[in-house]
């Protein structure tokens, strides 16, 4: 059996994956694994699947954090950028923070998808918060 060659994710046609789960850090993870299935399905070049599931777990984790039921994740793949969205449903009656929590380990998140991503935007509704991130695909040769 021939291994499959690279493909060249910018030439994939369009694609599109919903997920929608609890706001609950226990999800985080799952969020996180089926992001990778679906961009391993869709052929989505290694280094950059890495970035989206980094990304996809620090926005999982935030939406878990400040949401009140539950986030959806909606990715969609078109000429070469993945447009990763993460919605939560809400800012929570109050903090779910643990008082004991080093603040060297909170707050960092949307620093770290702002440096992986070619574009992040926030949106806060009346129904929750918005965040979409566009990621690009490197070129496979």
């Amino acid at each position: 059996m021939t291994p499959a060659a690279p493909v060249d994710a910018r030439a994939l046609p369009g694609h599109q994956a919903l997920l929608a789960l609890p706001a609950e850090a226990r999800w985080v993870p799952v969020a996180r694994r089926c992001v990778v299935a679906v961009l391993t399905q869709w052929r989505f070049p290694s280094a950059d699947r890495e970035s989206a599931e980094l990304i996809v777990g620090e926005l999982a984790a935030n939406a878990a954090e400040h949401g009140r039921h539950d986030m959806t994740i909606h990715l969609s793949l078109h000429t070469g950028v993945l447009r990763i969205s993460v919605t939560d449903s809400g800012v929570p009656a109050r903090p779910r923070r643990p008082r004991d929590a080093d603040p060297d380990e909170h707050g960092r998140g949307l620093s770290i998808v702002e440096l992986l991503a070619l574009e992040v935007r926030v949106r806060q509704g009346p129904l929750g918060r918005r965040v979409d991130v566009a990621l690009t695909a490197t070129v496979t040769e």
